[in-house]
C-alpha cells in the first residue's frame, strides 16, 4: 500500500486572509513507513516534544528536521511535491469575485488538490495499484467530502485511489511532518527567499500554479 499525505498553508479567502496558498504532498509505501516513524521519533527527542509538532525553528535549526527528509527523498523512500500560488495574481477558478466560476472556498481547495496530485503523479510515474490519500481534516460537510472523492476518482490523470481519508494531524505524525514542510515552503520560498534555507528544501519539486492555463 502507498500512503500519500497532504496539508496546506494559507486559507481560501480573498482579498482578506493569507497572501499565498500552498499544498505539499508526501508519499511513502508501507515498506518504508518505519523510516518516517524513526525520523519523527528522533525529531521529537531532539526538540523534547510530547505534543503536536508546531512551527519549525528557523535558520540552521531547521537542518536536523529537513536533511533526513532530503535523504529519504533521494533514496526514493519518500516522494514529495508542492504547488503554490500568489492569490492577487491567481487566474484560476473559485478564489476571487472575478475568477472563472466565481467564489467557492471548498471547490478552490478541491481544485488545488487536483493540481497538486496531477503534478505529483506526473513526476512519479510508477504504476501504483493501492493508494490511500490522507488529508489533514478541516470542516467539511458529508456532501463536500463525497464530492471531493468523486472529483478526484473521476480524474483519468490520477491512479486508483483506494481510500480517501480525512484525519486530524494531532494523532498522525506524518501529517504533522507535511504541515512543517508546507509551512517552510510558505516562509522560505514565498516570503523570505533566503538562499541557505532554500537549499534545505530544494529536494521538494515545486510548481507555481498562480497562472492557470485555460485548459484547466
Amino acid at each position: 500500500m502507498e500512503y500519500l499525505f497532504i496539508d496546506e498553508s494559507g486559507d481560501p479567502g480573498h482579498p482578506s486572509g493569507s497572501k499565498y496558498y500552498a499544498e505539499v504532498a508526501l508519499q511513502i509505501s508501507g515498506d518504508h513507513f518505519s523510516c518516517l516513524v524513526h525520523h519523527s521519533v528522533a525529531w521529537r527527542y531532539i526538540r523534547r516534544l510530547t505534543s503536536e509538532m508546531k512551527r519549525l525553528p528557523r535558520g540552521h535549526e531547521m537542518k536536523p528536521f529537513l536533511e533526513p527528509l532530503s535523504e529519504l527523498q533521494q533514496t526514493g523512500a519518500i516522494k514529495c511535491s508542492c504547488v503554490y500560488l500568489t492569490k492577487d495574481n491567481y487566474t484560476g477558478p473559485y478564489l476571487k469575485s472575478d475568477s472563472p466560476r466565481g467564489v467557492n472556498p471548498v471547490l478552490f481547495r478541491n481544485f488545488v488538490h487536483r493540481q497538486l496530485l496531477e503534478f505529483h503523479f506526473s513526476r512519479y510515474t510508477q504504476k501504483y495499484q493501492n493508494i490511500e490519500l490522507v488529508f489533514d481534516r478541516f470542516e467539511m460537510t458529508g456532501e463536500a467530502i463525497a464530492n471531493l472523492a468523486s472529483y478526484l476518482r473521476g480524474n483519468l490523470r490520477l491512479p486508483n485511489l483506494k481510500h480517501i481519508t480525512h484525519a486530524d494531524s494531532l494523532y498522525v505524525d506524518a501529517l504533522q511532518i507535511v504541515s512543517q514542510l508546507v509551512t517552510v515552503v510558505k516562509d522560505v520560498v514565498l516570503e523570505q527567499s533566503d538562499a541557505a534555507q532554500l537549499k534545505l528544501i530544494e529536494f521538494i519539486p515545486m510548481r507555481d500554479i498562480t497562472r492557470v492555463p485555460r485548459e484547466w
